[in-house]
């Protein structure tokens, strides 16, 4: 415990201003890093860097507790064993004054980090593509961990004596061995090269390497515990080596036999939020016990996650943990991030050595995994992107990094402040350099496969609609439809567009792209999809129907500027600025030309397309000749008010059309219209569309202001009668 002269509530205190920080921090940096095209983590990692002991942090607070920063060192730390070998030694450590509470969030998020790597593990492609996945998966960890080991052998005799085996040399080895799926998936995605023969081989032998990965970090871990000198231990190595092997595969083996059942039995507390709470506790329930047994704890969570990830509940768990997920695994980055001494990076040897070994991590993947998939039908091209597809290390690295650093070995830590920038600095370089990389060779033409293959378990069916309100009038009665039968729905990529359905052994993605619904699914599912589309517009039109019996929209546009409508008068001023920003002179015409509706419409089009403010004037024109249809826009006191939502028009734009003579354009009243007022809006929910039209009806409600209009000579005088 820490040897703080602080009381309970000092401390919580304390920590409550530490989260605070990390937050914010996290959510800036992260958002940064977004924006300059990389992974949210490196921006997390960067953040954890700024506000840790050796920056920010460190920095003196007059408060009693934070005399060495918010962050800055404290006295000593005595660990009572340690976590994942489990020995009963007490060791003195020096850590930051970021206390246990904070390092055990830490910890709990790498938990919810590997849970939910293992819910997005798709089990039926795993299997599918698991020899050409393993194979190529095998060859990377191989290569990779003989290049890092070597890093410690030949760079580093000092830390590891030139010894192969020593923890220091293994560590290494293990940082090589890791891929980041995430970093990897984003990418085939926004390349559309996800179901490519690449693509899934890509992703199945990502998933390959990070469990061969965590099976090794086990055994390395068990390996630490060899006293030094002397002759290695094969016997107990290969004891060690089956011990994590066999557990791991045994609990993998009951969880996936067991998975349906535990899912039901989630189930019956009905809520997604309960039972996804549940679940994560059966992640740390099953992350304690592996802990107990000598492995990772990380490793009984990916198990668990790796389970529930057959079963129609894994989506509704992904969806219901993200909120903690978004508040846990930034929190354990920023803490890792806070570990690196930047001080080290100052020796040049530390950059030196960085250099070298993040060359060796890409030489590595792209060596160990294109060699396997050219003898597996991929030709150079293809075991080109492969390789390269799995260059990343991202956030895998960090937790094994983080393991070695906090791991003892003859009193000291594995992973020294030095070893520890090495790591980060080929964790970083790897993230920040296989985004572009990857981009680059997938941007390549040509076939990756040497024979085409077509896999024909995968079918799509597409849907098209006439506009994006009919689709998503569609996409809400689907979505009814499906929750009404007991499927759960997940939105996997808001930006994208993909939602995975999921019910029992069912499961296919659901993408919505602009007016297209496209299903993805296998041949079996195709009559199953269809049936519910029908079913889906059937019920469309029976609502249609019952709407029309409701009110005709001829008896609702009645209630237009039938009365003088009040505002209060911070929302008349905000009207009247939004009445002043959608119109201006040059868009008011003083005297129509046209003869008839069509006509009229089509000028006042011309006039905003004169402004600049259209992206597509026929696409203006046909949206309000097709709102027109619908219900005419013709109403009382001699005016008219055509409009329409379109993406055609940069922002909401406002034209206006006076005729002397009238025209009968089907008015309520059946008096000649006189005033044209034309309003277009974006499609965005932001558009103030509404809020325009009633600025507009607010304004034409009063008669002794409509004759004003009507007797203005100048475009100027109409336009200040509508905005003062």
């Amino acid at each position: 415990m820490l040897n703080f002269s602080l009381t309970v509530v000092q401390q919580i205190a304390i920590l409550a201003l530490q989260l605070g920080t990390i937050i914010f921090a996290a959510k800036f940096c992260g958002d940064l890093a977004k924006k300059l095209k990389s992974p949210s983590v490196l921006g997390e990692l960067l953040a954890g860097v700024i506000i840790g002991p050796y920056l920010l942090g460190g920095i003196s607070i007059p408060l009693h507790g934070l005399e060495h920063g918010l962050f800055g060192f404290a006295q000593t730390v005595q660990l009572a064993g340690d976590s994942i070998i489990g020995d009963a030694k007490i060791i003195n450590v020096t850590f930051p004054a970021y206390h246990s509470s904070l390092y055990a969030l830490a910890t709990i998020g790498s938990i919810l980090l590997l849970f939910m790597s293992g819910l997005e593990t798709d089990l039926r492609m795993f299997f599918r593509y698991s020899l050409v996945g393993t194979l190529v998966g095998i060859g990377g960890v191989i290569f990779s961990f003989l290049f890092g080991a070597s890093v410690g052998v030949f760079l580093l005799p000092e830390a590891t004596g030139g010894n192969f085996m020593h923890p220091c040399s293994l560590f290494l080895g293990i940082l090589c061995t890791a891929t980041s799926v995430g970093i990897t998936a984003r990418i085939l995605s926004e390349k559309k090269k996800i179901d490519t023969p690449e693509g899934v081989t890509t992703l199945a032998a990502a998933v390959i390497d990070d469990v061969l990965g965590i099976i090794c970090l086990a055994i390395v871990m068990g390996l630490a515990t060899v006293p030094a000198g002397g002759e290695t231990d094969w016997g107990k190595i290969g004891l060690i080596s089956a011990k994590c092997i066999g557990f791991w595969l045994l609990a993998t083996a009951v969880g996936l036999l067991l998975a349906t059942k535990i899912a039901k039995f989630l189930k019956l507390f009905k809520s997604a939020t309960v039972f996804s709470t549940l679940a994560f506790g059966l992640a740390l329930f099953l992350a304690g016990i592996f802990e107990q047994q000598g492995l990772a704890m990380i490793i009984g969570a990916y198990v668990m996650g790796l389970s529930l990830s057959k079963t129609d509940i894994s989506f509704a768990l992904q969806r219901s943990l993200h909120p903690l997920y978004n508040f846990l695994v930034p929190v354990f980055f920023v803490v890792m991030g806070m570990l690196v001494d930047i001080r080290v990076f100052a020796d040049m040897n530390v950059l030196k050595i960085g250099a070298i070994y993040s060359l060796l991590a890409i030489l590595a993947k792209i060596i160990g995994c294109a060699l396997p998939a050219l003898f597996m039908n991929f030709n150079m091209l293809g075991a080109l992107r492969i390789g390269t597809g799995m260059v990343p290390r991202g956030e895998v690295a960090l937790i094994i990094a983080g393991i070695g650093m906090t791991t003892m070995y003859e009193g000291k830590p594995i992973l020294g402040s030095e070893l520890f920038g090495v790591a980060i600095i080929m964790t970083l370089v790897t993230t920040i350099v296989a985004p572009p990389l990857l981009s680059a060779v997938l941007g390549l033409r040509g076939k990756g496969v040497r024979k085409e293959t077509k896999d024909m378990s995968v079918i799509h069916t597409p849907y098209s609609f006439h506009s994006q309100i009919l689709a998503d009038f569609v996409l809400r009665q689907l979505i009814d439809t499906f929750s009404t039968e007991g499927y759960m729905l997940s939105q996997l990529d808001k930006e994208s567009g993909v939602m995975q359905i999921r019910k029992d052994e069912l499961s296919f993605a659901m993408t919505v792209s602009g007016t297209d619904i496209i299903f993805e699914s296998n041949p079996d599912e195709v009559p199953f999809i269809q049936a519910t589309m029908f079913e889906a517009i059937v019920s469309l039109h029976m609502d249609l129907e019952k709407l029309k019996n409701i009110a005709s929209p001829a008896e609702l546009r009645q209630d237009y500027f039938t009365k003088n409508q009040e505002f209060a008068p911070e929302n008349r001023r905000r009207m009247k600025n939004l009445l002043a920003r959608s119109l201006q002179p040059a868009a008011i015409i003083m005297d129509l030309q046209a003869e008839d509706k069509p006509e009229v419409i089509d000028e006042l089009i011309d006039a905003l397309d004169k402004c600049g403010v259209l992206k597509d004037r026929d696409a203006c024109l046909c949206e309000v000749l097709q709102r027109e249809c619908v219900a005419s826009t013709c109403m009382q006191n001699g005016i008219a008010l055509p409009h329409a939502r379109t993406d055609a028009v940069k922002f909401t734009s406002i034209a206006i059309g006076i005729s002397k003579k009238g025209y009968d354009f089907d008015s309520l009243d059946g008096e000649k219209t006189r005033i044209f007022i034309l309003c277009l809006s974006p499609m965005q929910a932001n558009a103030p569309h509404i809020e325009c039209l009633a600025a507009i009806s607010s304004i034409l409600t009063d008669p002794e202001k409509l004759q004003k209009i009507l007797n203005a000579s100048s475009a100027k005088e109409i336009r200040e009668l509508f905005i003062h």
